[in-house]
């Protein structure tokens, strides 16, 4: 939502890679800054009437309770789902429930006219378009200003008779972002007076300097210059129309400006960028085998700790509905404040589909596959999961780089993070409800032998090359204790890299063979140093390739031809030798051979946003999975 205007946008996009409270969305009507789930109308009016949560709350005890330690959540009580997009819209651009809206605001906020090129600020072109229409005796209205429009060409129009009244604003494309999670406007105002010193190029300080203390001019009139004969940021100017001062704009990257009480600086982006937003999103799939605890029993069992019972009360008390180790488990995981760590969490969802139980619910149906063929490339397991429900929650977000979910979760060594996280809730992380997308679907389910990759791993570090790229990526990720991943190893870090790697060749053969949009398809990891080699490649309903396509492809001979024509193309990337033998590619050189010729996905279909990638590891003649 726009001031008094409305846009629709696909419910999966307000929680995923690229999208929720936080980010920027472009819309029809400008870009748009999803704001603090408190903050929006929706949430605001369930508040208002607490009857409704129950229509609109998601249930996930086992991830609820995951949430709720002393250093996470503490006082959560629901998950709340997105609005979804299927509104009535019986007027243009107004649902029937206005209620069922999120919440945006524009951003940036500097817009300029590309037709008498001035420039800026929202609340001052908003505060001169109301002046223009008093003159005209014309009630303004802030739904008629959405998108803004220039209140001069509007004048002049009106002056001239010209049948063209409107002329639509232009946003600006660079915004400043900050590791402590501040996103601010460049202050244009200041430009036309900067000043760029020679320093060096990585100095913490920036190269700019700008006048604070005084604007160009008592009466500034800005103008949004661009020259076609210059390509690069010389091309566009900052200029005074009522004293001259004039700059360009080449020198914008080296400005930092300090934080306000921090020790971090702000620094300029594209809004565009892949920098300016990373989610950090807790994803849960639906088991069924044992029953979670009734948020009542919890509250009882609760009550019954601080009063001094033991177990065998509480036992008899609830009737024996629950096993006692489940009583003991809760008392210790959510009474006693101990966080489970995301591996720990996955490896209860592994554990559920290698052991092929076949669950009596509708939310989770597995049909496990025969392995001929398809175990010469490493697979031992394949599963055609029919129906399958996931949870997705967003718990916060950072800027510039991304931070591991356990430590944001966990609430352990935040302080000493190179970036701070933001929180979806004004309330941080005492909000009592965070945003929750349910989604149904089906997916396929493979896991590699483990032997195959041990015996793998031991022949590959006696090669020197081998040891070499792992070293790389081992020192590209510098901040590996609070980066995108922590590895325990090297050996860890090289089987990630092996695994990841497959899924994204999967899910692009999948694209190119069967002709499934990757942006429809979902990855989910089960990787750790010692228990877990295994991947889910989902895709969920309304998306394209749902309805049974995916799982069709769930057998034995298909999913051959899959892997076969997967490893071939492998083989050709349209970059190489480029590719191939990269130093390192992506957010901080986290991939090796990797490309978007190759092995990198669209943002939604990665869980780590498209780094810890290398298909040489696989397809390498001599080190190469599939060769030893």
């Amino acid at each position: 939502m726009a001031e008094h205007k409305y846009i629709e946008t696909q419910t999966r996009k307000i929680i995923s890679a690229y999208g929720g409270v936080g980010s920027i969305i472009e819309s029809p009507y400008g870009a748009l800054k999803v704001e603090e789930f408190d903050k929006w109308p929706y949430f605001q009016s369930l508040i208002e009437d607490p009857s409704k949560i129950d229509d609109f709350k998601l249930t996930d005890n086992r991830l609820l309770k995951r949430l709720q330690h002393e250093k996470g959540f503490p006082n959560l009580k629901e998950f709340i789902a997105i609005p979804t997009n299927t509104a009535n819209y019986k007027v243009k651009n107004k649902p029937s429930d206005t209620n069922l809206v999120i919440g945006a605001e524009y951003f940036p906020k500097w817009f300029y006219c590309n037709n008498c090129n001035r420039f800026h600020s929202l609340n001052d072109w908003w505060k001169k378009w109301q002046q223009t229409m008093d003159k005209y005796h014309i009630t303004p209205d802030k739904s008629d200003f959405v998108p803004p429009k220039c209140y001069h060409c509007f004048d002049e129009a009106k002056q001239s008779n010209k049948k063209k009244f409107y002329f639509e604003l232009e946003q600006v494309r660079f915004i400043m972002t900050s590791p402590s999670g501040a996103i601010t406007d460049v202050p244009w105002e200041r430009w036309n007076k900067a000043v760029i010193e020679k320093k060096e190029e990585d100095s913490e300080a920036g190269q700019v300097v700008l006048d604070f203390d005084n604007l160009c001019c008592d009466n500034q009139d800005l103008r949004y210059l661009q020259f076609t004969k210059f390509s690069d940021l010389t091309g566009i100017q900052i200029k005074c129309k009522n004293c001259g001062t004039k700059n360009n704009i080449s020198g914008l990257f080296g400005l930092r400006l300090k934080d306000f009480n921090k020790d971090s600086y702000r620094k300029p982006v594209i809004r565009t960028s892949n920098s300016v937003y990373y989610p950090i999103i807790v994803n849960s799939i639906y088991l069924p085998t044992k029953r979670d605890i009734d948020l009542d029993d919890q509250q009882a069992i609760n009550d019954w700790v601080e009063e001094g019972e033991d177990v065998d009360f509480m036992y008899k008390a609830l009737r024996k509905k629950y096993a006692k180790e489940k009583i003991e488990s809760h008392i210790k995981n959510e009474i006693h404040g101990t966080y489970e760590p995301e591996n720990e969490y996955r490896l209860r969802e592994y554990n559920f589909i290698i052991d092929n139980e076949q669950p009596n619910d509708d939310n989770l149906l597995l049909e496990p596959q025969k392995t001929d063929n398809i175990d010469s490339f490493g697979i031992d397991r394949l599963t055609a999961i029919k129906r399958l429900k996931v949870t997705t929650v967003q718990t916060g977000f950072t800027r510039q780089e991304p931070l591991d979910k356990d430590i944001f979760l966990s609430g352990e060594n935040l302080e000493n993070a190179p970036v701070e996280a933001k929180f979806t809730s004004s309330f941080g992380n005492q909000t009592k409800y965070l945003p929750a997308v349910e989604n149904f679907g089906e997916g396929i389910f493979l896991s590699i032998s483990d032997k195959k990759i041990t015996d793998w791993l031991k022949k590959s570090f006696q090669n020197t090359e081998f040891k070499e790229r792992i070293n790389k990526l081992w020192d590209n990720n510098a901040h590996r204790e609070f980066g995108m991943k922590n590895f325990v190893d090297k050996p860890h870090l090289a089987k990630f890299l092996l695994i990841h790697t497959l899924s994204h060749l999967i899910m692009k053969e999948l694209e190119f063979l069967c002709g499934y949009a990757t942006t429809s398809l979902n990855e989910r990891l089960f990787i750790d140093n010692e228990n877990m080699q295994g991947i889910l490649i989902y895709t969920v309903a309304g998306a394209e390739g749902s309805y049974g396509g995916l799982v069709s492809q769930a057998n034995n001979k298909d999913f051959f031809r899959i892997l076969k024509s997967a490893f071939n193309r492998a083989n050709d990337c349209s970059s190489d030798p480029i590719c191939f033998d990269s130093d390192g590619q992506g957010v901080a050189g986290l991939n090796l051979a990797a490309c978007y010729s190759c092995a990198l996905l669209p943002e939604n279909a990665c869980e780590e946003f498209n780094s810890f990638l290398d298909r040489a590891v696989l397809i390498h003649e001599d080190y190469g999975f599939i060769n030893i």
